[in-house]
């Protein structure tokens, strides 16, 4: 009776736990939707003054755009941002997607990895170092070739982006040729198809939806950057420019959309109004890349895919109409080299000796491979030129008469290093409990699929927005409408950088620990619950032991995008620097210091600072790779190896001390045995 009324205790006590955490984690989830909401409320609601002063006809329907004479069309500057993503994506798709199939396809087993985390370095890089970058290093090339006389022009802009949102489409490209089945190629390589063909016409085709994917997120990337197109495009005279040419319009420095709104933000004489526009013209940039990533979450559903046949239709008439004159010259070529009849008695000598004299076949394979091997030559090349710009220059930077990476007084490279400590520390101890309790809402409690759909919307959603809307949303909710400074809503301060980084990192975060936690196997799940425990405890004491590596990766990663942000401190933390270290007080880090720099007076100064703060950057970039793919894996390999010694020894020690008492047993047998012959004789 006493044990019943114990088991009833415990009972209560797991259904209690239960219901506890469940409502904790709905509640942080909902409110995490919350936030959502109302960074699109907030930025409608501060978009009104622009929408008044200047007229959503002047806004929307016309095609000027010049502040003094009350002109503000969105069109001309999306213009630049189009063409300049447009150009970028141009020059990374082919070579991004080439890079990944002789990553998979072509590399050892034993170099895919290295060359996997040298693609991840290059896409932990900071924006405003890639803007640093383009300014010293790719602009003289682009002005001396398109002879635009200037390092900064729509051209080195577009080149720059293509570099940035490179690593995005191998990544997630090599994501979607992960998930091809091996034996597609063994078994079409295996019907006397090379390769080369087997790997474009089966493999790339089967992962096709997944290489678009990545395309369209890489696009919105590049529409969505701010701070390091911004070092470059310094010019608003749209009007003029647009009217001379397209190749005027490449060869100037036109301020993209978000270039204009990081620009014009905190500019002198204007008022509500003209911040009142440039929110405006965030709504217009969130709307465009909502768009672009709605596009990319519907090719990913199977469903949506059978469904919707007209998307395949549409690709494969697009496909037939470019490749209708290269099919035609193939199949010519193919019929002057090839002269040997259809023999019906032997078809199957027939398509093999076909295949083996194709001469188109062999030009085909050694065109494709050429481009492979330039596209991932190129990709080394870039790799190896940021990293020698920034690390030599940057090196020589720490020596020089400007450094100030070991003083912590104000204005120095040491103090912006110490503020982007805090922030990470601060950021990570908040956002850390949060994210892992709406991941496991999302993955482990919840069970309607509707209301998991939706909350997913809003997190992927929110991950999608351009960094430039999460500093507008800080401004005007932690800045002017909370006051969080020491000056009051006229301030900028630490602590308002740090709540809006949070916002920022809040989704990746999220969706990385989810995606630990549904990679532990549902078997053990349900064999906890078999053995009585409840679902916290499982969650607990099963699921989060095994999913803690992934979970160490999240925050790791969640720590580089931190690092990598520049326009939510820029709008929220400010510029300038603090005499004293301080929540309440502004404050620069690491990246709006190099940001910075291009207000400064003295050039040689300014370069030296820029790529100091570069080099220090790099430093910790180089550390966050190094803790996720080396040093992690090797504590939870030492670790394991540790467990499996300690039950080793303990099952040794264990067998020693039964085989110790088997033979105390059979002596004492023994013993017995002998004692009962000796009293019968």
């Amino acid at each position: 009776m006493q044990i019943n009324r114990s088991e009833k205790r415990n009972n209560q006590r797991k259904i209690m736990a239960d219901r506890s955490y469940r409502t904790v984690s709905s509640f942080l989830s909902w409110a995490f939707a919350l936030i959502f909401l109302a960074l699109i409320g907030f930025i409608i609601y501060a978009a009104i003054p622009g929408f008044e002063h200047f007229g959503i006809t002047n806004i929307i329907f016309t095609g000027k755009f010049d502040l003094n004479k009350g002109e503000a069309s969105v069109w001309l500057p999306l213009c630049v941002t189009i063409l300049s993503a447009g150009i970028a994506i141009l020059i990374a798709a082919p070579i991004g997607i080439k890079s990944s199939l002789f990553i998979k396809y072509r590399m050892p087993i034993r170099f895919q990895k290295l060359m996997r985390i040298a693609i991840e370095l290059l896409a932990d890089i900071p924006s405003v170092i890639f803007g640093l970058f383009a300014t010293v290093a790719l602009g003289s090339i682009t002005g001396f070739i398109f002879g635009s006389g200037t390092n900064y022009s729509c051209i080195t802009a577009s080149l720059m982006l293509s570099f940035m949102i490179l690593p995005t489409i191998v990544s997630l490209s090599l994501n979607a040729l992960d998930g091809v089945d091996p034996e597609l190629l063994s078994s079409a390589m295996a019907l006397g198809n090379t390769k080369t063909r087997t790997i474009y016409k089966i493999c790339k085709r089967d992962c096709r939806n997944g290489i678009t994917v990545g395309v369209i997120i890489a696009i919105s990337r590049a529409i969505g950057e701010t701070m390091a197109v911004s070092m470059i495009l310094q010019s608003q005279l749209y009007n003029n420019t647009f009217n001379d040419g397209l190749f005027s319009v490449l060869t100037s420095g036109l301020r993209s959309l978000g270039a204009l709104i990081s620009a014009n933000m905190f500019a002198e004489g204007g008022g509500a109004w003209l911040q009142g526009l440039l929110f405006a013209f965030g709504i217009v940039m969130f709307i465009f890349v909502i768009i672009l990533n709605a596009i990319a979450m519907r090719l990913t559903k199977k469903q949506s895919q059978k469904k919707q046949n007209w998307w395949t239709n549409l690709t494969r008439f697009i496909t037939q109409t470019i490749y209708i004159i290269p099919s035609a010259i193939s199949s010519c070529f193919e019929k002057l080299t090839y002269h040997h009849k259809v023999n019906s008695d032997n078809v199957a000598e027939f398509i093999s000796r076909r295949v083996q004299e194709n001469k188109f076949i062999k030009i085909y394979d050694y065109w494709k491979i050429f481009w492979e091997y330039l596209s991932i030559g190129l990709t080394f090349i870039f790799l190896f030129w940021i990293l020698e710009n920034v690390i030599s220059i940057g090196g020589a930077a720490i020596s020089s008469q400007y450094s100030s990476v070991i003083s912590f007084y104000k204005d120095t490279t040491g103090q912006a290093l110490v503020n982007t400590l805090l922030i990470i520390i601060v950021a990570i101890w908040i956002g850390f409990p949060l994210s892992l309790f709406i991941a496991i809402y999302l993955n482990e409690f919840t069970s309607n699929s509707k209301v998991k759909k939706l909350l997913l919307f809003f997190i992927d959603s929110l991950g999608a927005t351009p960094s430039i809307l999460f500093g507008m949303f800080g401004l005007i909710f932690f800045v002017q409408t909370l006051g969080l400074t020491s000056h009051g809503a006229a301030g900028k301060s630490l602590i308002a950088g740090t709540l809006t980084i949070l916002i920022v990192i809040l989704p990746i975060f999220i969706r990385t620990i989810q995606q630990a936690l549904n990679a532990v196997p549902m078997e053990l799940r349900i064999n906890s619950y078999a053995l009585g425990a409840g679902k916290w405890e499982t969650i607990r004491k099963i699921v989060l032991p095994i999913a803690r590596q992934g979970i160490m990766t999240s925050v790791v990663l969640s720590i580089g995008r931190i690092l990598a942000e520049t326009a939510p401190l820029y709008l929220t933390s400010g510029l300038s620097a603090s005499s004293q270290i301080s929540f309440l007080n502004e404050g620069q880090t690491l990246t709006t210091r190099i940001y910075a720099q291009i207000y400064e007076a003295d050039i040689n100064k300014g370069t030296s600072i820029m790529y100091e703060c570069a080099f220090v950057t790099m430093i910790l970039v180089f550390l966050i790779i190094f803790i996720v793919h080396i040093l992690i894996p090797w504590y939870y390999r030492y670790k394991d190896k540790k467990e499996r010694e300690r039950y080793y020894n303990i099952s040794r020690l264990q067998k020693i001390k039964d085989d110790k008492r088997c033979f105390k047993e059979r002596l004492n047998d023994y013993s017995k045995t002998i004692k009962f012959y000796l009293q019968m004789f």
